[in-house]
């Protein structure tokens, strides 16, 4: 019973931090954060969460940056969740935490079995600033509802990459906001 209350803290904790860099990359136009302390600064974090599963003493989750770089290389691609690991420099900004426990779940978490799998990041990137969510995707700068954001929302209306701010095709200008939802 513990083991399984710690697992459903574990997704309470890591969707906040989700959540958290998903307000701050909504705020700052899809730049994601250096750090966790910029999160509660900006008040979209109330605190530093532990892992209540970590195998360390500290509790600390495991970032997951933007992009990670090899030594001689230029990185991983934009976009990639990718921990910090042995020869590797993180790049791009925090893009989500996982646990570091390495043990197996007792439970399945979006189709994962061990802790460390179990990623819990922000808003995905995109490689195109502004690009948006995507075909069926929610959300995100330029999706659905971001009110002209990006290059264009998802409905097809005349909007274009200026933030709703003026017209893209004629037209008056859009005003700034959620959207119809």
């Amino acid at each position: 019973m513990i083991r399984r209350d710690n697992e459903e803290e574990l997704i309470f904790r890591g969707n906040q931090y989700a959540r958290a860099i998903n307000q701050y990359q909504r705020k700052f136009a899809n730049a994601s954060p250096r750090d966790l302390d910029v999160l509660i600064e900006q008040r979209m974090l109330r605190k530093k969460f532990r892992d209540p599963l970590s195998p360390d003493k500290d509790g600390a989750f495991q970032l997951l940056y933007v992009n990670t770089q090899s030594p001689g290389s230029r990185g991983a691609g934009a976009g990639s969740a990718t921990g910090s690991t042995l020869g590797t420099t993180p790049s791009g900004g925090i893009s989500g935490v996982a646990s570091k426990n390495t043990g197996e779940s007792l439970r399945v978490f979006n189709g994962k079995t061990h802790y460390n799998e179990w990623q819990f990041v922000g808003m995905q990137q995109s490689a195109t600033p502004g690009a948006g969510a995507g075909a069926g995707g929610r959300g995100g700068v330029g999706g659905p509802g971001a009110g002209g954001r990006g290059a264009g929302s998802q409905r097809g209306d005349a909007r274009g990459p200026m933030d709703g701010l003026g017209p893209s095709r004629g037209g008056p200008p859009q005003p700034r906001g959620r959207g119809p939802f």
